[in-house]
């Protein structure tokens, strides 16, 4: 199965060198180990994009998240992650309960992929 299909609009954190190889190869299971973190609908997603989350990832960590892409972020770049959504979390728009605990959990993603030396993958 392809990652698209089982992480639509998420990110990803595999679990083990075998899950990060499956994502690798877009060759995923659901019994492929792995932490994710799911974006619930198009609307959450637009206030993330508004709130210039992924474009400051992107600028920091010479990525490319984009709708419709798929994008791995290794883990020597995450540090780019985790200074992108600590300055996020201090924006207005980011002053909603549903918004603060999705970057509280995209952090803590992000400081387990640095801890594993594990890429995260951003499934749009």
């Amino acid at each position: 199965m392809q990652n698209s299909e089982l992480f639509c609009r998420g990110i990803v954190l595999p679990e083990s060198l075998e899950a990060e190889d499956l994502l690798r190869k877009n060759n995923v299971t659901e019994e492929t180990p792995v932490r994710y973190l799911e974006i619930p609908s198009q609307a959450f997603f637009e206030a993330l994009w508004h709130l210039g989350l992924f474009s400051e990832i992107n600028s920091k960590a010479n990525s490319l998240i984009d709708d419709y892409e798929e994008e791995f972020i290794e883990a020597i770049a995450i540090d780019s992650v985790v200074q992108s959504v600590s300055k996020a979390m201090l924006t207005r728009e980011a002053q909603t309960t549903e918004i603060q605990l999705f970057l509280n959990e995209l952090l803590a993603l992000a400081l387990e992929s640095k801890k594993t030396k594990r890429p995260l993958l951003f499934v749009m």
